[in-house]
Protein backbone atom coordinates (compact mmCIF):
# COMPACT_ATOMS: atom_id res chain seq x y z
CA UNK A 1 0.00 0.00 0.00
CA UNK A 2 2.83 2.41 0.79
CA UNK A 3 4.27 1.97 -2.72
CA UNK A 4 0.84 2.77 -4.16
CA UNK A 5 0.59 5.86 -1.96
CA UNK A 6 4.05 7.04 -2.97
CA UNK A 7 3.17 6.69 -6.66
CA UNK A 8 -0.10 8.58 -6.29
CA UNK A 9 1.50 11.33 -4.23
CA UNK A 10 4.39 11.69 -6.66
CA UNK A 11 1.88 12.33 -9.44
CA UNK A 12 0.02 14.80 -7.24
CA UNK A 13 3.25 16.73 -6.54
CA UNK A 14 3.43 17.52 -10.25
CA UNK A 15 0.11 19.34 -10.12
CA UNK A 16 -0.02 20.78 -6.60
CA UNK A 17 3.51 22.19 -6.21
CA UNK A 18 4.54 23.18 -9.76
CA UNK A 19 7.20 25.71 -8.73
CA UNK A 20 9.15 23.16 -6.73
CA UNK A 21 8.57 20.14 -8.99
CA UNK A 22 8.48 21.43 -12.54
CA UNK A 23 11.35 19.26 -13.78
CA UNK A 24 10.73 15.71 -14.91
CA UNK A 25 13.62 14.35 -12.82
CA UNK A 26 12.81 15.48 -9.28
CA UNK A 27 16.00 14.24 -7.61
CA UNK A 28 16.40 13.12 -4.00
CA UNK A 29 14.60 15.88 -2.15
CA UNK A 30 16.87 16.40 0.92
CA UNK A 31 19.81 16.85 -1.49
CA UNK A 32 18.01 19.28 -3.76
CA UNK A 33 16.29 21.17 -0.91
CA UNK A 34 18.73 21.29 2.07
CA UNK A 35 16.14 23.00 4.27
CA UNK A 36 14.26 19.69 4.34
CA UNK A 37 17.14 17.62 5.71
CA UNK A 38 16.58 18.44 9.44
CA UNK A 39 13.14 16.84 9.18
CA UNK A 40 14.51 13.47 8.00
CA UNK A 41 14.53 11.51 11.24
CA UNK A 42 12.40 9.39 13.53
CA UNK A 43 10.62 11.54 16.11
CA UNK A 44 9.14 10.31 19.40
CA UNK A 45 6.61 12.01 21.68
CA UNK A 46 7.33 12.07 25.41
CA UNK A 47 5.06 9.16 26.33
CA UNK A 48 6.62 6.95 23.64
CA UNK A 49 3.26 5.92 22.20
CA UNK A 50 3.42 8.42 19.34
CA UNK A 51 6.14 8.64 16.70
CA UNK A 52 6.64 10.29 13.32
CA UNK A 53 8.97 8.73 10.74
CA UNK A 54 10.22 11.05 7.99
CA UNK A 55 11.96 9.76 4.84
CA UNK A 56 13.45 11.53 1.85
CA UNK A 57 12.11 10.56 -1.57
CA UNK A 58 12.48 11.75 -5.14
CA UNK A 59 10.49 14.97 -5.22
CA UNK A 60 9.53 15.29 -1.56
CA UNK A 61 9.39 13.81 1.93
CA UNK A 62 7.25 10.91 3.12
CA UNK A 63 5.88 11.13 6.67
CA UNK A 64 4.18 8.47 8.76
CA UNK A 65 2.67 9.41 12.14
CA UNK A 66 1.96 6.38 14.33
CA UNK A 67 -0.08 6.11 17.54
CA UNK A 68 0.64 2.82 19.29
CA UNK A 69 -2.49 1.29 20.82
CA UNK A 70 -3.01 -1.87 22.83
CA UNK A 71 -3.78 -5.33 21.44
CA UNK A 72 -1.30 -5.08 18.52
CA UNK A 73 -3.06 -2.10 16.98
CA UNK A 74 -1.73 1.17 15.61
CA UNK A 75 -3.43 4.23 14.20
CA UNK A 76 -1.41 5.58 11.27
CA UNK A 77 -1.42 8.83 9.30
CA UNK A 78 0.58 8.97 6.05
CA UNK A 79 1.55 12.12 4.15
CA UNK A 80 3.83 13.33 1.40
CA UNK A 81 5.15 16.87 1.84
CA UNK A 82 7.42 19.59 0.48
CA UNK A 83 8.96 22.69 2.01
CA UNK A 84 6.60 25.64 2.16
CA UNK A 85 6.88 29.09 3.69
CA UNK A 86 8.56 29.79 7.05
CA UNK A 87 10.51 26.48 6.97
CA UNK A 88 7.35 24.42 7.32
CA UNK A 89 6.68 21.10 5.63
CA UNK A 90 3.34 21.26 3.82
CA UNK A 91 1.59 18.06 2.80
CA UNK A 92 -0.22 17.17 -0.38
CA UNK A 93 -3.91 16.93 0.63
CA UNK A 94 -4.14 13.19 0.04
CA UNK A 95 -3.05 12.03 3.48
CA UNK A 96 -4.33 8.71 4.80
CA UNK A 97 -5.63 7.83 8.26
CA UNK A 98 -6.20 4.16 9.04
CA UNK A 99 -5.88 1.53 11.76
CA UNK A 100 -3.55 -1.41 11.28
CA UNK A 101 -2.97 -4.77 12.93
CA UNK A 102 0.77 -4.77 13.68
CA UNK A 103 1.02 -8.56 13.51
CA UNK A 104 -0.82 -9.28 10.25
CA UNK A 105 -0.32 -5.85 8.67
CA UNK A 106 -4.02 -5.79 7.73
CA UNK A 107 -5.90 -2.50 7.48
CA UNK A 108 -8.84 -2.67 9.89
CA UNK A 109 -10.42 0.76 9.45
CA UNK A 110 -9.80 3.56 6.95
CA UNK A 111 -11.14 6.90 8.16
CA UNK A 112 -10.16 9.12 5.23
CA UNK A 113 -7.81 9.60 2.28
CA UNK A 114 -7.90 13.40 2.00
CA UNK A 115 -5.83 14.40 5.02
CA UNK A 116 -3.82 17.62 5.14
CA UNK A 117 -1.10 18.71 7.57
CA UNK A 118 1.90 20.95 8.20
CA UNK A 119 5.05 20.18 10.19
CA UNK A 120 7.54 22.56 11.80
CA UNK A 121 10.60 22.32 14.06
CA UNK A 122 10.46 24.69 17.03
CA UNK A 123 13.27 26.59 18.75
CA UNK A 124 13.90 23.60 21.05
CA UNK A 125 14.47 21.27 18.10
CA UNK A 126 11.13 19.48 18.57
CA UNK A 127 8.88 18.51 15.68
CA UNK A 128 5.33 19.88 15.77
CA UNK A 129 2.48 18.31 13.81
CA UNK A 130 -0.43 20.53 12.77
CA UNK A 131 -3.11 18.15 11.54
CA UNK A 132 -5.46 20.28 9.43
CA UNK A 133 -8.05 17.51 9.02
CA UNK A 134 -8.86 16.43 12.59
CA UNK A 135 -6.26 18.17 14.81
CA UNK A 136 -4.74 14.81 15.81
CA UNK A 137 -1.31 16.20 16.66
CA UNK A 138 -2.49 18.99 18.95
CA UNK A 139 -0.26 19.47 22.00
CA UNK A 140 2.34 16.89 20.93
CA UNK A 141 6.06 17.61 20.65
CA UNK A 142 8.42 15.05 19.12
CA UNK A 143 12.13 14.65 19.82
CA UNK A 144 14.55 13.09 17.29
CA UNK A 145 15.94 9.59 17.94
CA UNK A 146 17.85 9.02 14.68
CA UNK A 147 17.07 6.80 11.71
CA UNK A 148 17.75 3.48 13.44
CA UNK A 149 14.17 2.65 14.46
CA UNK A 150 12.87 -0.60 12.94
CA UNK A 151 16.07 -1.37 11.02
CA UNK A 152 17.44 -4.92 10.64
CA UNK A 153 21.17 -5.41 10.04
CA UNK A 154 23.69 -8.26 9.90
CA UNK A 155 27.16 -8.41 11.45
CA UNK A 156 28.51 -11.75 10.29
CA UNK A 157 26.14 -14.34 11.77
CA UNK A 158 24.58 -11.83 14.19
CA UNK A 159 21.34 -10.09 13.29
CA UNK A 160 20.63 -6.75 14.95
CA UNK A 161 17.09 -5.37 15.07
CA UNK A 162 16.40 -1.86 16.38
CA UNK A 163 13.14 -3.16 17.73
CA UNK A 164 11.47 -0.36 19.65
CA UNK A 165 11.78 2.68 21.90
CA UNK A 166 10.78 2.47 25.57
CA UNK A 167 11.44 4.81 28.51
CA UNK A 168 13.78 7.04 26.48
CA UNK A 169 15.92 4.07 25.35
CA UNK A 170 16.23 1.91 22.27
CA UNK A 171 15.23 -1.73 22.69
CA UNK A 172 17.70 -3.59 20.44
CA UNK A 173 17.46 -7.34 19.76
CA UNK A 174 20.54 -9.33 18.77
CA UNK A 175 20.43 -12.92 17.52
CA UNK A 176 23.42 -15.18 16.86
CA UNK A 177 22.32 -17.45 14.01
CA UNK A 178 23.40 -20.92 12.94
CA UNK A 179 22.58 -22.97 9.89
CA UNK A 180 19.11 -22.39 8.43
CA UNK A 181 18.99 -19.23 10.54
CA UNK A 182 18.23 -21.06 13.78
CA UNK A 183 18.84 -18.89 16.85
CA UNK A 184 21.84 -20.05 18.89
CA UNK A 185 21.87 -17.15 21.35
CA UNK A 186 20.02 -13.89 21.84
CA UNK A 187 20.45 -10.65 23.71
CA UNK A 188 18.40 -7.55 24.46
CA UNK A 189 20.46 -4.36 24.44
CA UNK A 190 19.32 -1.05 25.91
CA UNK A 191 20.66 1.98 24.07
CA UNK A 192 20.65 5.75 24.61
CA UNK A 193 20.63 8.06 21.59
CA UNK A 194 22.94 11.09 21.27
CA UNK A 195 21.48 13.55 18.73
CA UNK A 196 24.74 15.55 18.49
CA UNK A 197 26.78 12.57 17.28
CA UNK A 198 23.79 10.65 15.80
CA UNK A 199 24.90 7.51 17.65
CA UNK A 200 23.43 4.95 20.02
CA UNK A 201 25.42 3.62 22.98
CA UNK A 202 23.97 0.23 23.89
CA UNK A 203 24.60 -2.22 26.74
CA UNK A 204 23.76 -5.92 27.02
CA UNK A 205 25.07 -9.47 26.93
CA UNK A 206 24.77 -12.85 25.25
CA UNK A 207 26.64 -14.38 28.19
CA UNK A 208 25.52 -12.95 31.59
CA UNK A 209 29.14 -13.06 32.74
CA UNK A 210 30.37 -11.07 29.72
CA UNK A 211 28.40 -7.83 29.28
CA UNK A 212 29.48 -5.64 26.38
CA UNK A 213 29.01 -2.11 25.07
CA UNK A 214 28.36 -1.23 21.43
CA UNK A 215 28.21 2.16 19.71
CA UNK A 216 25.95 2.21 16.65
CA UNK A 217 26.42 4.88 13.98
CA UNK A 218 25.94 5.40 10.24
CA UNK A 219 28.75 5.60 7.68
CA UNK A 220 28.92 7.52 4.40
CA UNK A 221 27.26 4.58 2.59
CA UNK A 222 24.26 4.72 4.94
CA UNK A 223 25.16 1.42 6.56
CA UNK A 224 24.92 0.99 10.32
CA UNK A 225 28.34 0.57 11.95
CA UNK A 226 28.94 -1.61 15.02
CA UNK A 227 31.84 -0.29 17.15
CA UNK A 228 33.05 -2.39 20.07
CA UNK A 229 36.33 -2.00 21.97
CA UNK A 230 37.48 0.56 19.41
CA UNK A 231 36.95 -1.77 16.41
CA UNK A 232 34.29 -0.84 13.85
CA UNK A 233 32.38 -3.13 11.49
CA UNK A 234 29.95 -1.88 8.83
CA UNK A 235 26.86 -4.09 8.88
CA UNK A 236 24.78 -5.24 5.93
CA UNK A 237 21.04 -4.67 5.63
CA UNK A 238 19.13 -7.78 6.67
CA UNK A 239 16.22 -9.24 4.72
CA UNK A 240 15.79 -12.17 7.07
CA UNK A 241 12.27 -13.11 8.11
CA UNK A 242 11.33 -15.46 10.89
Amino acid sequence: MKKWLSLILAVCFCFTVPAAFAEEDFGYYPDTVPEARPFVNTWIAEDGDWRIEVYGEDGGLKLMAVHRLGDNMEDIWEYAAAMGENNALVSVPLGLHYRQDTVSGDWLITWYEDGDAAFTINENGRLLWNDLKEDAGKGLEFEPIGNFYGGRWMKGDTEVIFYDWYDNEYDIRCYQLGENNEILADAILKGTYDPESDTITAYGFFDPDKPFTVIFSYNENNNVVWTENGESTAMEYSCLTW
